[in-house]
């Protein structure tokens, strides 16, 4: 007699789409996230992925929210100082840069991927106020922010090696961060 639930929880058969989804992303970018290849990896109808994620947009926004939040669980201990633990985060983001231009392409057309683009920038500029909020007045402190996300994203388009970009991170960051008077 055929089963009538799976042997899989939702929940563990998500997180196995998502583990394939992710190896995908990292390893070819937006291109390699083929729900067709996925299914035929996991030895599943295409139609099932769907079932589990409406589109491939939405794969892509779950795939992206599961890395942000391995990124977060293994943020820096408070024994690091304020440079570190900023350069620490923009390391750890260097992987979804690279997505960065598939999640503005796809935001142009996917509602999914537009609000979670949306709220990755409120994210990563709220977290970057609440490092700088002591060193820059306040009324300096929007364009402070936007001045360093301009500088990493600067560094990441040119593709520039980890030493290098802490380097030129680094030298931002200091400027940035002198005490006011």
């Amino acid at each position: 007699m055929p089963k009538t639930r799976p042997s899989e929880s939702r929940e563990e058969k998500m997180a196995e789409i998502l583990d394939v989804a992710e190896a995908r992303l990292r390893e070819g970018g937006h291109p390699a996230l083929s729900v067709a290849g996925i299914a035929r990896e996991l030895g599943l109808a295409q139609n099932a992925i769907y079932w589990y994620f409406p589109s491939k947009d939405d794969l892509f926004v779950a795939t992206l929210q599961r890395m942000l939040g391995k990124i977060m669980a293994r943020k820096p201990s408070g024994q690091v100082g304020e440079v570190e633990r900023i350069l620490w985060f923009t390391d750890q983001f260097h992987v979804l840069s690279g997505l960065r231009g598939a999640m503005s392409e796809r935001a142009r057309s996917s509602g999914a991927v537009a609000r979670f683009v949306e709220e990755l920038d409120m994210l990563l500029s709220h977290m970057l106020s609440n490092a700088l909020r002591a060193y820059v007045p306040s009324e300096e402190l929007p364009v402070a922010v936007e001045t360093f996300r301009a500088t990493v994203e600067g560094t990441f388009v040119k593709g520039l090696e980890r030493r290098d970009r802490r380097r030129v991170l680094t030298f931002a960051l200091e400027r940035l961060m002198r005490r006011r008077a």
